[in-house]
């Protein structure tokens, strides 16, 4: 098997990507920005492509993936919600004639 290359049994047999073809790839992605952007800041000097690095990277079990953790629902109580109605007069004939002053009628 050649080297520059990541089949699908190396894929399949990772575990920290779970045999995910899309996870491996995201992997592999990040990790050849984070590399580029390195070298062009001039940290790293490069003697090979980014994208070659990080497949070497993944093949050694070297790379990893955060996964995002949904963040618990807040609820609120329907009361926290609710305008105090004691101040609120809501008869059905006051709401009709504030209705009508506010059309003209």
């Amino acid at each position: 098997m050649s080297d520059q290359r990541v089949f699908l049994d190396d894929i399949y047999a990772s575990e920290k990507c779970g045999g995910s073809v899309f996870r491996a790839v995201v992997m592999m992605a990040h990790e050849a920005r984070f590399i580029n952007e390195q070298a062009r800041l001039g940290y790293l000097q490069l003697t090979k492509k980014p994208t070659t690095i990080a497949m070497y990277k993944f093949k050694e079990d070297k790379l990893s993936i955060k996964e995002k953790v949904d963040e618990p629902e807040v609820t609120l109580e329907a009361d926290s919600l609710a305008p105090a109605t004691s101040d609120i007069d809501l008869s059905s004939e006051k709401v009709d004639e504030a209705a009508d002053a506010a059309f003209g009628e």
